[in-house]
């Protein structure tokens, strides 16, 4: 029996106007727009008015707006350029970032690179200093997600890129890559005003398509990629002009309910953190975001039961109508992975007994409440089991 859909980080129900546009692009403009027929000219022009929106919006040229398949296509195109260098560098990734920053970033270090990974502070926050201090004089890439899609805690970007430009001085210039796929359509961005190099984006993140993202870059970036040239050729292969047009109408839509649904997902937010720490044992991952509920996304929250084991939890909940899940979809039918967590602070221990709950826009404040109720009375349950 299906209730109530809690998990939007790993992905948002698409918007019925956007699924309404999606279907008639794919019916009526169905040329490819590289050719140059009436047909092929057509698709270009919707393809390319859709570019000049994505840009206003956030803030960046239009040609700085390179259509991708999604956010981890977008993340890998900007770590695999770096292999194109002539000489191995130094890159630092947090030790929170998504599994599509963090892989690539293995893949850098078998070709020689060297790969600085920075914990956070308790709260799950970056400290800028500390990032600062794993800067070298052979530091190429920086890269830095906006909002964490575990805990949702949200990064100092503006703090991180001040004090990365004030030491680069006579040094190479540093690119700076920021993840973005849990901020876009949900917080006001503008690209060129972070002084970053590039940004990814995920459209079924914001109630868009899957398989459909961006990649924004502040200037040219090298590709692995080869064929017909298409996107500046970074992204080569025919467009997915229906997903683009859906994806911009998805990310206008988000952008036109942005303060509403944030003043919602707060209420939300606040509803459930209110009735589940009526609950002794229920932990709040990270525990400093009860006192300092703005550092974090109103959106995700993860929490923690334990003894019980949080896929435990998962199915149970899932039986009685309500879908959350253990953390990032992208390593749910893996072997519990708990990377994300121990690096925000969080123990082995309560990293393993946790659940991630994520809201979106047709989430009520009614439902939250009989989704609390019944998690709750599960966990009561499973307590008295697990003795």
């Amino acid at each position: 029996m299906k209730h109530l859909y809690l998990d939007w980080a790993a992905t948002s129900p698409i918007h019925p106007e956007v699924a309404k546009v999606q279907k008639q692009v794919a019916e009526e403009i169905f040329g490819n727009p590289s050719s140059i027929h009436d047909w092929g000219l057509e698709a270009r022009d919707r393809m390319e008015s859709c570019r000049q929106k994505c840009a206003k919006l956030l803030g960046a040229k239009e040609k700085q707006v390179i259509f991708t398949g999604g956010g981890s296509e977008s993340n890998n195109l900007v770590f695999l350029s770096f292999l194109l260098k002539a000489n191995p560098g130094h890159a630092i990734v947090p030790l929170f970032e998504h599994a599509s920053v963090y892989e690539p970033s293995r893949i850098l270090e078998r070709f020689g690179w060297e790969v600085t990974r920075v914990p956070t502070a308790k709260d799950g926050r970056i400290e800028p200093e500390k990032l600062e201090e794993a800067l070298t004089k052979n530091t190429a890439l920086v890269t830095l997600m906006m909002v964490n899609n575990e805990t949702g805690a949200l990064q100092p970007i503006e703090e991180v890129v001040r004090r990365i430009r004030t030491q680069e001085g006579n040094r190479r210039p540093i690119h700076i890559h920021v993840d973005a796929v849990q901020a876009v359509g949900k917080f006001p961005i503008h690209f060129q005003e972070l002084g970053i190099d590039s940004l990814s984006v995920s459209a079924h993140k914001f109630r868009g398509p899957r398989g459909v993202g961006m990649l924004l870059v502040r200037k040219s970036l090298s590709s692995l990629l080869t064929g017909g040239g298409q996107e500046f050729g970074v992204r080569p292969g025919t467009e997915n002009v229906p997903g683009i047009v859906a994806m911009t109408r998805a990310l206008e839509l988000a952008y036109e309910e942005m303060e509403q649904n944030r003043r919602q997902a707060e209420q939300g937010m606040n509803t459930l953190l209110s009735i589940v720490q009526k609950c002794k044992e229920c932990k709040v991952l990270p525990e400093t975001r009860l006192s300092n509920p703005t550092g974090y996304s109103p959106y995700i929250v993860s929490l923690a039961f334990p003894p019980i084991p949080g896929e435990v939890l998962v199915r149970v909940l899932n039986e009685r109508g309500f879908g959350v899940s253990t953390g990032s979809a992208c390593s749910s039918r893996k072997k519990r992975d708990t990377r994300v967590l121990e690096a925000s602070g969080v123990s082995s221990s309560l990293a393993f007994s946790s659940i991630r709950i994520s809201i979106g826009p047709t989430v009520t404040k009614e439902q939250i409440e009989l989704f609390a109720d019944t998690l709750l009375k599960e966990t009561s349950i499973l307590f008295q089991v697990a003795k």
